[in-house]
């Protein structure tokens, strides 16, 4: 598919994938047409505004909308329309360790590995110092923030995805803005960030951690 320019976030991208795949679930379990017809008309009109973006986005609701769509085929559409959306773009060596200048023998994630078109942010676990590292770009630059991470992994509230998830306790050591001080703040995370970025629909709860960790 041949996209000039891609223009739907990666967590835009996660948000219509969410929303139609409750839509998929909803054709294999619920008999009603009437309901089906309701959950159809709610969930176009909630993702109205992005696949109103590009003419060949809106041509994806024909199958959208039909009640035999499958499972595979869902995933299959969702492939191809990673072309439209804006990839995280990819750091360099020289551009990870100027985030984390602070750190000595930096482990480095694998970024060949990693679909960037999933990505409103980079993480990665250091299992050998049991650290979780996070990257962004604001306003076209790279930062980071690092901290410890718990071994012990549960079922909770992820406070970047906003939703239930494995998760454990992230905890960074930040230096306060006033009396040059340090204050460790922390909170619990998805352990795996790249299933993190998938889950992110939105970006409120993002910042707020991002936020209250570098404040």
């Amino acid at each position: 598919m041949n996209i000039e320019k891609p223009i739907m976030q990666p967590y835009e991208y996660g948000y219509c994938k969410q929303q139609i795949s409750e839509l998929v679930a909803a054709y294999h379990s619920v008999n009603d047409k009437q309901t089906i017809n309701t959950l159809q008309t709610l969930i176009k009109s909630k993702t109205a505004e992005i696949f109103s973006r590009h003419a060949l986005l809106e041509t994806y609701w024909e199958q959208f909308l039909n009640t035999s769509l499958t499972r595979d085929t869902f995933e299959k559409l969702f492939d191809e329309l990673k072309a439209f959306v804006v990839p995280m773009n990819i750091p360099t060596t020289k551009q990870i360790d100027k985030c984390f200048r602070k750190v000595k023998k930096m482990h480095y994630p694998e970024l060949m590995m990693t679909d960037f078109t999933e990505l409103s942010y980079l993480g990665w676990n250091d299992s050998g110092t049991n650290r979780k590292y996070l990257m962004r770009q604001i306003d076209g630059r790279f930062s980071g923030i690092y901290g410890s991470f718990s071994t012990d992994i549960q079922k909770g509230h992820c406070a970047i995805c906003n939703q239930i998830s494995t998760v454990s306790f992230f905890l960074a050591t930040t230096k306060s803005a006033g009396d040059g001080t340090y204050t460790k703040k922390g909170n619990y995370i998805c352990t795996d960030s790249n299933q993190c970025n998938r889950q992110l629909t939105q970006l409120e709860t993002f910042e707020r951690f991002w936020e209250t960790i570098n404040k």
